[in-house]
Parts: structure tokens; sequence; C-alpha cells
């Protein structure tokens, strides 16, 4: 099974004015955010959830990301999302298929991802995925499920 590769949301605009190694979308982290988006779908779908994993892409040097390529990798984290559940703070990235991508924009996507692992390890630590199948499930929210089972301990 894949690992959870740690997210950077940290870019900011001195990253671009001090031209830090953060102001270059390398091939590094759209592999990163590649495999963190098959992880997610590996591990969900082993909890029943029905997400069709897409396979990553393994990014070179010479690789640029095209329109494509980046609608993949929104469409992706949306079904995931969709599928399992939308974090809070969740942003919607269906207007950057049409845009060249800025650094707040691979932020929110690795936002994202981050959201749905951190509700991932969530629903593992506190047993949502052990206690409820998801035809039970489906009709709450992560907010209330996370309620209940903390006033239930």
């Amino acid at each position: 099974m894949r690992e959870w590769n740690g997210a950077v949301t940290d870019r900011s605009p001195a990253d671009v004015i001090n031209k830090t190694p953060k102001a270059y979308l390398k091939p590094g982290d759209l592999n990163r955010i590649e495999e963190n988006i098959a992880y997610l779908s590996e591990r969900i779908n082993a909890q029943s959830y029905d997400i069709r994993p897409i396979p990553p892409k393994n990014w070179v040097q010479d690789n640029v990301p095209e329109t494509n390529d980046i609608k993949r990798i929104c469409d992706s984290i949306l079904a995931i999302a969709q599928a399992y559940y939308i974090p809070e703070g969740y942003v919607d990235l269906s207007s950057l298929r049409h845009k060249a991508l800025h650094f707040s924009d691979v932020n929110d996507i690795e936002r994202n991802l981050a959201g749905i692992h951190e509700l991932l390890i969530s629903g593992v630590v506190y047993g949502y995925l052990k206690s409820y199948t998801y035809g039970a499930i489906k009709t709450y929210t992560y907010k209330y499920l996370r309620t209940t089972e903390t006033q239930s301990l």
C-alpha cells in the first residue's frame, strides 16, 4: 500500500519574490500530489467506498503540466471528497482548469488533500470506519459524527 507524503501548504509571495524552492512547481511536487491522490483512493476504497483510482502520472523534469493534467488532478480530488467527505475549508478547484497556476492554487490543492487525509485518520482513530458502514452514515456530516463520537467517550 502507498504511503502518505506530507502536503506542502505554506507557499507564499515571499517565496516567489525571493525565488526559494517553494516558488517553483517541480516534478517532485506533482509526484507528491499524484501519490497522495492514489494513497487516499486506496485507503478509502479499502473502507468500502467507491472511488475509481486514477493511476498517478510519474512527472519528470521535462514534463510541463497541461490543462488536462490539472483537470485530472482537480477532478480526482473532488471525486475522493464527494465519495468520502468534503473537509472543512475545502476549496473548489474547478476554476483551475482555465487559468495559469498560482502558488496559492497549489497550496489549495494540497490543503484539500491534507484535509481529506485528516478526516481519514480521524475516522480510523475515533472508530468511525469501524463502527459505521457507508450506507449507515452517508446522510451524516463529519462534524455530526465527530460530535456524537466525542460525546459518547
